[in-house]
């Protein structure tokens, strides 16, 4: 009887073991090296990140990216631009609009690119990109999201990339979402 108790742990402890190395596992090394990706598509002008691009993995259900952003870099009010003109107000919007396009594409590109290098997610697994849009309080915000949401299946993409396809039929496969 004495001995039950530490076999039957002991016969736990190899259960967990055997079924660990079954299951996939997502390394921090290899989340990290696609938030570095991604930090990097957005460097420099006229881009505005704000802090750095987080990733974490969900066992069953796939990776997870955010970061947080401005689309463009506008001059925000302080005692050296105390007031915003209307045509700076506009300025800044259309140059937003634009670059909400050129973002959309640039996530649809991370998508792809992180469906061939984390070998370790499992294929059922999604690949999600989100970004948090900021601006300044004096914006037209009129057409744009605070928030874009970019989900694609993994194995979707894969099958897509092995066929060659197109950049609107890889489009077609990712669920794009605003807020």
């Amino acid at each position: 009887m004495r001995f039950a108790l530490p076999i039957a742990f002991a016969v736990l402890s190899l259960a967990r073991t055997v079924s660990a190395g079954n299951d996939p596992h997502v390394s921090v090394s290899d989340l990290k090296a696609v938030e570095i990706a991604t930090d990097k598509s957005f460097a420099g002008d006229p881009w505005a990140m704000l802090g750095y691009t987080r990733g974490t993995y969900l066992p069953g259900y796939g990776v997870v990216f955010t970061f947080e952003m401005s689309l463009i870099q506008a001059t925000p009010i302080s005692p050296f631009h105390e007031t915003v003109t209307p045509q700076e107000i506009k300025s800044v919007h259309d140059r937003k609009i634009k670059q909400l396009a050129i973002l959309k594409d640039t996530m649809r590109d991370l998508l792809v690119q992180t469906a061939t290098s984390l070998t370790a997610l499992p294929p059922s697994d999604q690949i999600v990109f989100e970004a948090h849009l900021l601006g300044q309080s004096y914006e037209d915000h009129s057409g744009l999201p605070w928030r874009l949401t970019m989900t694609a299946n993994r194995q979707k993409l894969l099958d897509a990339i092995a066929s060659h396809a197109t950049p609107a039929s890889l489009a077609a496969l990712i669920e794009e979402r605003k807020e």
